[in-house]
């Protein structure tokens, strides 16, 4: 009994120890001798802020000279006659065609703008989110006449998608505008020096055109005669430019997608 007690003694003691080295080997980690480093807090990625662009740069200082030029005409004036350094001798003839250089200079201020213009349009997006738009205003009215207001819920969170893309379409003429209006301003500025400067030293301020054998640039029917030539030649080449740019910019694309130009015979079935 007493070597049966003692061992059963040795045993829980030996138990015991067991168990405080256990605890002790467990504790040790924790022990100040071998702290744990700190886990540094997670920061959210930091997005880098994109550079200035230098295009937006030249459109706010072309605008604000743009705006400069209208309240100081001298200072018009003085763009003139830079502009004239290079415009008078290719277009000017001496004073002698008033009405072919006025064409031309229309011809010219059209032809940059809808460069310009076609630089900062994207016409293929510009024609899907026209076509996007007009479907979506038809599903909109038919909801509402039909007084489907789960629909016209679904039909506001859809427009959601397409939202950005809409406001792209309505601020992409705003980019070119400072080009256009800078560049309008300088050569209305050239066409009225040259008509009352030119014109007036070379006693040549009248044209005939097709309602008149003679009409006086400067007599002023709401407008200046001159301006109303100029718009009267050059709008309409305006628009045949841009469409021809429209149409260059579809056909790139078209290819690019590996689609005929033209359907043949078995798409025409």
């Amino acid at each position: 009994m007493n070597e049966d007690s003692g061992s059963t003694g040795e045993d829980s003691s030996s138990a015991e120890e067991g168990s405080d080295s256990e605890e002790e080997s467990e504790e040790q980690p924790e022990s100040e001798e071998f702290p744990k480093p700190e886990e540094k807090a997670a920061s959210p990625p930091t997005t880098p802020r994109a550079p200035p662009s230098f295009s937006r740069f030249i459109m706010i200082f072309l605008g604000l000279l743009a705006v400069y030029a209208i309240i100081s005409p001298d200072v018009g004036i003085g763009f003139a006659s830079i502009a004239n350094v290079a415009l008078f001798p290719v277009i000017g003839f001496g004073g002698a065609l008033p009405t072919l250089t006025i064409l031309l200079a229309g011809i010219l201020t059209t032809t940059i703008s809808s460069v310009i213009r076609d630089h900062y349009t994207n016409w293929v997006k510009m024609a899907r989110t026209q076509k996007v738009m007009g479907a979506w205003r038809k599903e909109q009215m038919e909801a509402m006449r039909k007084g489907q207001t789960t629909r016209l819920a679904k039909l506001k969170e859809a427009q959601q998608g397409f939202m950005k893309d809409t406001m792209e379409m309505q601020t992409t003429p705003l980019k070119s505008m400072a080009w256009t209006l800078f560049l309008f301003i300088v050569i209305f500025t050239w066409l009225r020096l040259f008509v009352d400067v030119v014109l007036n030293n070379h006693g040549n301020q009248w044209i005939a055109v097709p309602w008149s054998n003679h009409v006086y640039l400067n007599s002023v029917y709401v407008l200046p005669s001159w301006v109303l030539l100029y718009s009267l030649l050059a709008i309409p080449f305006g628009q045949i430019i841009t469409r021809v740019l429209k149409y260059v910019r579809f056909r790139r694309r078209l290819e690019a997608m590996g689609v005929p130009l033209r359907p043949g015979p078995a798409d025409a079935a």
